[in-house]
This record gives structure tokens, sequence and C-alpha cells, in this order.
């Protein structure tokens, strides 16, 4: 092989890479090292700080959400007992209104009943006085004579109670 045959050459060659390397290498670590090693070193302590502080942020952001939750949690259940509330107030007044307009049906009913009651005893009495008329005027006619003032009172009186025991009668069936 032709390169070997160098082999002085090729000695002193090596001898003076040596030297060469471990004399870059003082002055590298002299000079270039510290500062590359300084940088290193601040850059890992930055990124070390950052790494601290993002934790810290999520341990933040994680206590944040903790308490969002709960404020969520009171909001949703303050807002839960209003719509129980406006729903019992809501109940309350429909019972109220239903209450009132009970009440009314029934003022209303007994004012009904009693302007019935008044109509029918007004009613009555009308029968009564055309009852005793008709009857005064069929019994003169039937006894083709005429009548004192005091047969007259008691033969009406007579018709209009029959006639009155007769409706009540009837009324019952």
């Amino acid at each position: 092989m032709p390169q070997f045959e160098q082999v002085s050459v090729f000695g002193s060659l090596i001898f003076w890479s040596l030297i060469s390397f471990g004399l870059l290498f003082v002055l590298l670590k002299k000079y270039a090292f510290p500062p590359i090693l300084e940088a290193l070193e601040a850059r890992q302590e930055k990124i070390r700080s950052e790494i601290e502080a993002s934790e810290t942020l999520k341990k933040e952001a994680q206590e944040i959400k903790l308490q969002l939750e709960k404020e969520f949690q009171g909001a949703h259940a303050k807002a839960e007992s209003i719509v129980q509330m406006a729903s019992n107030e809501a109940k309350k007044l429909q019972e109220k209104t239903l209450s009132e307009t009970q009440a009314k049906v029934r003022q209303m009913q007994a004012d009904v009943e009693r302007e019935i009651e008044t109509s029918r005893i007004k009613l009555l009495k009308e029968i009564r006085s055309y009852t005793a008329q008709l009857t005064i005027a069929s019994t003169e006619k039937f006894l083709k004579k005429s009548l004192d003032e005091k047969d007259k009172k008691r033969l009406a009186d007579e018709s209009i109670e029959e006639v009155i025991r007769e409706m009540e009668e009837r009324s019952r069936n």
C-alpha cells in the first residue's frame, strides 16, 4: 500500500496533529467552553424557571377552575331555588285565584238563589191573586149570585190552599 510507505512523514504528522489538537483543546477549555457552559446553564435555569412557572400557573388554573365550578354549582342551586320559589308562588297565586273564583261563584249562586226565591214568592202571590179572582168569578157564575166579602175571602183562601197543596205535591214527585 502506497500510503503506508511514508510512515516517517506520517509519524511526524500524527505528532503535530496531537500537539495542535491539545493546544486547541486547552484554548477552547480556557476561553470558549466557559461562556458556552454559562449560556447552557443560563438556558437550563431559564427552562427550569419557566417549567416551575408553568406548573404554578397550572396549579392556579386548577384552583380557579375548582372555584368556578363551586360558584357554578352555587349559582345552579340558587337558580333552582329561585325556580322552585317561583313555582311555589305560582301555585299559591293559582290557589288564591281559584279560591277567590269559587267564593265569587258561591256568592253569585247565593244571589241567584235569593233572586229565584224572591221571584217564586212573587209568582206565588200573583198566582194566589189570580186564583182568588178566578175562583170568585167562577163561584159567582156557578151560584148565580153575588157573594159578600167575607165569603169571597173564605172561598179564595180555601182555593189557594188547595192549589198550593197540589203544586207542592207535584214538585215533590
